[in-house]
């Protein structure tokens, strides 16, 4: 079953694409959600797979233009180029123009009851109905069935434990 975004994960999101480096208390003043809500939404939000990452936008036109750099710095931009839309990321040689365009088209896409596909992260195959859920520290994973979930405890015992472990010394930290 999808899990379909409200008017908090989109408002978040739409946040979020304006800066993404945006601290969570700035994005929680912005919205009038609470910081922690933001966080566990944002975390929610990474754990279904539908925030990848945030990755940076060049602006090319910043680079030096000296007569022997040139060829490095086409180069730069080249390969700067190609890593970003290798990820699906957005690329433009000139982000003051392009950038608030794609953003405004992002934004259009993005609303309230949107579903997003959920996919197995033991076997990786769709999700129909409601996911089993594995929460563990602050990551939550998602099964298709109960086989899946317990496979994957299984298989990642150790990791999930010591993950555990850090986390629990995190937050006896923090207090």
């Amino acid at each position: 079953m999808p899990v379909s975004l409200d008017e908090i994960d989109v408002s978040i999101i739409k946040s979020i694409l304006e800066d993404g480096r945006k601290p969570f208390r700035q994005i929680s003043r912005e919205t009038g959600i609470t910081t922690p809500t933001v966080i566990a939404r944002y975390e929610r939000l990474v754990n279904i797979g539908f925030i990848k990452g945030v990755l940076p936008v060049f602006d090319f036109e910043k680079l030096g233009s000296e007569d022997n750099d040139t060829d490095a710095h086409i180069q730069l931009e080249k390969q700067l180029a190609k890593s970003v839309q290798s990820r699906s990321a957005i690329t433009t040689r000139n982000p003051k123009s392009n950038l608030k365009e794609e953003i405004s088209e992002v934004q259009k896409k993005i609303t309230t009851g949107v579903a997003i596909k959920v996919v197995c992260d033991f076997c990786d195959g769709p999700i129909y109905g409601k996911p089993k859920i594995l929460k563990f520290a602050n990551i939550e994973r998602f099964f298709c069935c109960v086989s899946c979930k317990s496979g994957y405890s299984q298989k990642y015992h150790g990791r999930i434990e010591s993950i555990k472990r850090k986390y629990e010394g995190k937050s006896e930290i923090d207090e």
